[in-house]
């Protein structure tokens, strides 16, 4: 069966080392998946020269976390590695073309039963005016200083950002 790689997502496991493991699988996006086993999404966040950070709000039409404010992020396509799925989501729903070398990778979570989010900070000053939102993803974006972002409504995918802020702000 031919699979298009924006619609379906590859599933890992973790082994005794904790490292991942492609299963060989892959799901539909959005399909559950056995517990102890993962898909990989990425979060990007996008930090400017005056120490803000580029939030979006998700659209009210999203089937998680509709409303919520987070990180530009989405789920690695078959074949993607995760910097990819950073340069590619965040052109897709802010329309930034982001340099592969801005990008720095911080740390992996587990959120939730079946995701490992790979975390990645972004260094660029960017003209709110001048971006493009997605509409199908993102109902609204605004920068914010670390004290606001920490007491904002997040999504369950950016939660850590709450209790393990240092791990992102080590890596500005």
């Amino acid at each position: 069966m031919l699979q298009e790689n924006n619609e379906y997502v590859e599933v890992y496991r973790l082994n005794n080392a904790g490292n991942r493991e492609k299963t060989g699988d892959t799901v539909k996006r959005g399909t559950p998946v056995e517990k102890g086993l993962y898909v990989i999404g990425v979060n990007n966040w996008i930090i400017n020269s005056n120490g803000e950070f580029l939030v979006q709000k998700r659209s009210k039409l999203k089937r998680n976390n509709p409303g919520k404010w987070s990180s530009t992020n989405g789920l690695r396509a078959i074949g993607e590695k995760s910097i990819e799925t950073c340069i590619r989501e965040t052109k897709e729903e802010l329309g930034i073309d982001i340099p592969i070398d801005s990008i720095k990778y911080v740390d992996s979570k587990i959120a939730g039963e079946s995701l490992i989010v790979d975390i990645f900070v972004t260094k660029m000053d960017v003209n709110i005016e001048e971006i493009v939102i997605q509409k199908e993803e993102v109902d609204e974006i605004k920068w914010v200083l670390l004290d606001e972002l920490v007491k904002m409504d997040i999504s369950t995918t950016c939660q850590y950002i709450k209790s393990d802020i240092s791990s992102v702000i080590n890596n500005i």
